[in-house]
């Protein structure tokens, strides 16, 4: 798991470098507060995603494709946040710039990228600082739940984590743990 993380870290830092991150603030809208939490309503999105259970090599696979490691050998910008699946195949998703919206994604060297659109959707989202790892995880999720049960907001189990700073940035980093809701609020 350490060796994992070694190697995210040190593409992110070399991604970072390279093509900087943009921080698309505008992919959503704030609904609603509750608490320590927020509502909001995200826009839809073109995105890869990586997944291979033999390999531990997700952020490589997915920075190779926005380098250059597709047909068109097109150089893509990064955005953040960078989004970890904690269900079904647990994917590593980017989302891809806006303009990847009209303009078709270049189709990846690498057969196992998948290139999708996550449709608009609402989401209950929990933000944290520092670095995350699996026990910060866990807490801000039961944090998450235990406010949406309080508040009787019925959610999916589909909870993601979003990154959205290079592990070079050693302060004001950002997290968050995410969740489709499926009740009114």
């Amino acid at each position: 798991m350490k060796h994992k993380f070694m190697i995210i870290t040190i593409l992110m830092l070399i991604s970072n470098y390279l093509f900087g991150q943009n921080s698309n603030s505008t992919h959503y809208k704030l609904l609603k507060t509750i608490e320590n939490i927020e509502i909001r309503e995200y826009n839809e999105s073109m995105n890869i995603s990586y997944y291979d259970e033999s390999s531990e090599n997700y952020f490589q696979k997915l920075a190779n494709y926005i380098f250059g490691g597709n047909e068109q050998k097109q150089k893509i910008s990064m955005t953040s946040p960078v989004t970890m699946r904690q269900y079904g195949d647990k994917e590593m998703i980017f989302r891809l710039p806006n303009n990847f919206m009209i303009d078709k994604a270049p189709n990846p060297e690498n057969k196992q990228i998948k290139i999708f659109k996550i449709e608009s959707n609402i989401k209950a989202t929990i933000k944290y600082s520092g670095y995350t790892n699996q026990s910060i995880e866990k807490k801000k999720t039961k944090e998450l739940i235990d406010t949406l049960n309080k508040n009787n907001i019925k959610f999916k189990e589909d909870f993601e984590v979003d990154v959205y700073n290079s592990p070079f940035q050693f302060i004001n980093r950002r997290n968050e743990i995410t969740v489709s809701v499926i009740s009114d609020f």
